[in-house]
């Protein structure tokens, strides 16, 4: 209730004290003069008037404590916004320790832990300062002014950054070696032979030759460390957690280098190769998309028909999924789109353009010009992956303590195998 509201009942009050003082006094009068002639009815008068005397002096204590609080804190307000910002290195000094002397004893104060009902810090500066004006704008919103008693809540999911990568070991053959490097015999020669008459003389003919390529087992390693404390107090299993970011980084790394790999140290990826027909060079073929800009119809017919028909069957297009657009602006002389590449990911539909399946990945370069931006071929007979060892790791608590490490490797190669299956798209200069 504000002053201006009990101004009323306390006007009430006073005249209900007056006029009642009046009558207290005649009948202080009578009692003096006429004591022990009371009768019961007096007397009951008396108590009534005086318990009603005794409320209006309580009332008009209680208000004129609540005006005077009122007043003080309008004073401590003016005062407060007065005295402008913080500049002053001594009221902001002075400020600090207040906070820090409320902070304080509010931590040691009982807040429920024994059957009491719960205190909340607001209600704890109402309580304890009333007439503080400073105290009473503490907030969540700055640490000292209250923030370091908000803790946030932790939710059950923790929100992964999604990183775009190849499917280059879902497509490639995939064999399991068991030592450092892994050779692959090539039959890319062909028998000699000839017509001859019934009498005529049969000349040797030519022996077909081998040939045989090497794939090394590369080793791929992480080393995180994490201190044993977070280990032990997280609130996530953190080991696991790091040996999935090491498991995905692994898994993204080596299939950049099935696409781009040099074949120093890592696999050698299918875009590495030089350009031609000879396969007993170890080189894969390049076709001119026919612009130095985008994919052409013309240019993508030229691809596709690079590729023998034994490979046909179970060949497909590899591009980054960005490259997909210039695919689907691809119009007719009508200006109508040449592909349809809408698909029902529920039905297990792939994208498709002219009759065969397309895969996208990010480490397939972008359309610009002399870029290789497109492969296509049979990718199961054209390249080769070999698995030494899987992922191994090794915690070591003792090195570099207080840190643990988790030493983590994977040994793991990457070849063309079949230069005939795979054909590339380049982006003409």
């Amino acid at each position: 209730m504000s002053l201006e509201e009990m101004k009323p009942a306390l006007e009430n009050a006073l005249k209900a004290f007056n006029e009642y003082k009046g009558v207290v006094e005649t009948i202080q009068t009578k009692t003096n003069t006429l004591e022990g002639k009371l009768d019961a009815l007096d007397l009951a008068k008396f108590d009534k008037i005086e318990k009603a005397i005794g409320d209006a002096v309580e009332l008009n204590q209680k208000t004129e404590a609540r005006a005077k609080a009122l007043e003080d804190n309008q004073k401590a307000l003016e005062a407060a916004l007065n005295r402008g910002p913080l500049g002053s290195v001594t009221d902001e000094k002075a400020t600090r320790i207040k906070f820090k002397k409320a902070i304080n004893a509010f931590a040691r104060k009982d807040t429920g832990q024994s059957g009491k009902s719960q205190l909340y810090f607001d209600d704890f500066v109402k309580e304890e300062y009333p007439n503080d004006v400073e105290l009473k704008a503490l907030s969540v919103g700055t640490d000292p002014n209250g923030g370091y008693l908000v803790t946030p809540e932790m939710g059950g999911i923790i929100s992964t950054k999604v990183y775009e990568s190849s499917p280059m070991r879902a497509l490639a053959s995939v064999q399991q070696i068991g030592s450092l490097a892994y050779e692959y015999i090539i039959d890319n020669d062909e028998a000699g032979s000839g017509w001859a008459g019934e009498t005529s003389s049969r000349p040797t003919t030519n022996t077909p030759t081998l040939g045989k390529i090497t794939i090394t087992a590369h080793e791929l390693y992480a080393n995180p460390k994490a201190t044993q404390t977070v280990l032990d107090d997280a609130s996530i299993d953190m080991e696991a957690w790091l040996a999935g970011k090491v498991a995905e980084k692994f898994a993204r790394d080596e299939a950049t280098a099935f696409v781009t790999g040099n074949g120093i140290a890592k696999p050698r990826g299918i875009m590495s190769y030089t350009s031609g027909t000879d396969i007993t060079a170890e080189q894969v073929e390049q076709v001119n998309s026919g612009s130095a800009s985008t994919f052409t119809y013309a240019g993508l017919v030229d691809l596709q028909n690079a590729l023998k028909e034994p490979y046909q069957g179970n060949a497909r297009f590899l591009i980054r999924r960005a490259s997909n657009a210039f695919l689907l602006k691809l119009v007719d002389g009508e200006g109508r789109p040449i592909f349809n590449m809408s698909y029902d990911k529920n039905a297990g539909l792939e994208p498709t353009i002219m009759g065969k399946p397309v895969s996208f990945a990010a480490d397939v370069a972008a359309v610009a010009s002399n870029a290789l931006a497109m492969a296509y071929g049979d990718f199961r007979a054209a390249y080769l992956i070999v698995d030494r060892i899987g992922l191994r790791v090794l915690r070591d608590p003792y090195t570099d303590k207080p840190y643990v490490s988790f030493y983590t490797t994977k040994r793991v190669g990457g070849a063309v195998i079949n230069f005939e299956a795979l054909k590339i798209q380049k982006i003409s200069s």
